[in-house]
């Protein structure tokens, strides 16, 4: 696959019984990308959607940039008393979580609906 027929970072929001979807979307890798999303999700947080999902069904790539982003969205969502859960990891992408050891920190789940549940519970 050649630098052009990557797919870019893209990101495109929802909501599932109040909770605010972020689905992420091609490969997160640089700073740019990085801010888009944290713009994104401070506007949010900002609103009062202290817990957030973020879907990664379609998130084909994410290097230490991207990890160092969900961290701060951890960190935030937390420190305003709620949490940030991770919906539909690829295979290579948990690959990441279980190598940096992050999946012992953040709460994945299958399923969108899955992480909608347990924020409810």
């Amino acid at each position: 696959m050649t630098t052009t027929e990557r797919p870019p970072f893209d990101l495109e929001l929802s909501e599932n019984q109040g909770i605010r979807i972020f689905h992420l979307k091609g490969r997160l890798m640089d700073q740019h990308q990085a801010d888009r999303l944290m713009a994104a999700f401070d506007t949010e947080v900002d609103a009062g959607h202290t817990s957030v999902v973020l879907d990664m069904g379609e998130l084909l790539y994410m290097n230490s940039t991207g990890l160092n982003i969900l961290i701060s969205v951890l960190t935030r969502t937390r420190n305003a008393g709620g949490d940030t859960l991770i919906a539909r990891v690829s295979t290579s992408v948990r690959q990441l979580f279980v190598v940096t050891k992050l999946d012992s920190v953040f709460i994945l789940t299958d399923t969108v609906d899955e992480a909608v549940a347990k924020i409810k519970a």
